[in-house]
């Protein structure tokens, strides 16, 4: 598809936008990564001070590197604390940003309104960090859609609701019990990365089937600050994991979302 194509663009050429009363999103997220940010430790709390009317609930999120030490013609591993990040979320939990050295993250969990609603927040948290932080450049982005399915039946047929499956052959008896699978498939852009990972999930019910697809598209940058490019790459990357998740599933699985047909 043609650089810098619009989002809108690319789904007047995959069709319509479908719109979901029970859309199965648990979670959605933007990753953005940056380079050279001048970074110090105050700005965690710079940056929740000039948002902590929307996102009042502050907290750290810990992280943990693997550490690789070689000796003796041995190598060990170990587990090191490594540099926290900022956590900041909304009264009810649904909306998160976390902040740490080069990086921003924007989380949706339920209830995900549409995409045209959710990005603007994403620009303004990556517009308040270059502010902050004055990165060089950002060097990629993530796009993430975690989907849980259920489908209110055990025993199903998988091509009833899925494209996208594990199939077994007939001499080993062609059926399977859980599973998990993770692919990379062709994005509409020849610069992005789409990794699509789909498994079975815990059940709550019995008499269900849950199940995962996870949609994850990543773009490379390396170039400097472009808000307007940003927009563009983060439209772009949502709208192949839109077509990923039309192309998967099928009209039974519409059926269970509740198609809003206009």
């Amino acid at each position: 598809m043609e650089r810098g194509m619009k989002a809108s663009q690319l789904n007047k050429k995959i069709g319509a936008v479908r719109r979901y009363a029970n859309p199965p999103v648990v979670e959605a997220l933007c990753e953005i990564f940056f380079l050279d940010s001048h970074w110090d430790p105050t700005i965690p709390g710079i940056f929740y001070d000039r948002i902590k009317d929307e996102f009042p609930v502050k907290g750290e999120l810990k992280q943990m590197d693997v550490e690789i030490q070689v000796g003796s013609g041995e190598a060990a591993t170990r587990m090191a604390p490594a540099e926290a990040r900022g956590r900041f979320s909304s009264p009810d939990r649904s909306k998160v940003v976390q902040v740490g050295r080069d990086l921003v993250v924007v989380n949706q969990l339920r209830p995900y309104p549409h995409f045209d609603a959710w990005r603007p927040r994403v620009m303004s948290m990556v517009r308040l960090y270059t502010e902050l932080a004055k990165p060089k450049a950002i060097s990629r982005i993530g796009v993430r859609y975690i989907n849980r399915i259920v489908v209110p039946e055990e025993g199903h047929d998988m091509a009833r609701y899925f494209k996208l499956y594990p199939e077994i052959p007939a001499e080993l008896g062609g059926a399977h019990g859980n599973f998990f699978m993770r692919v990379q498939i062709p994005a509409s852009h020849a610069d992005h990365g789409l990794i699509v990972t789909f498994g079975s999930a815990p059940s709550e019910t019995r008499g269900e089937s849950p199940y995962l697809l996870d949609l994850y598209d990543v773009v490379p940058l390396s170039e400097t600050i472009d808000f307007d490019l940003l927009s563009t790459r983060i439209e772009e990357a949502h709208a192949n994991v839109e077509r990923a998740f039309e192309n998967i599933i099928t009209d039974s699985a519409r059926e269970m979302f509740q198609e809003i047909r206009t």
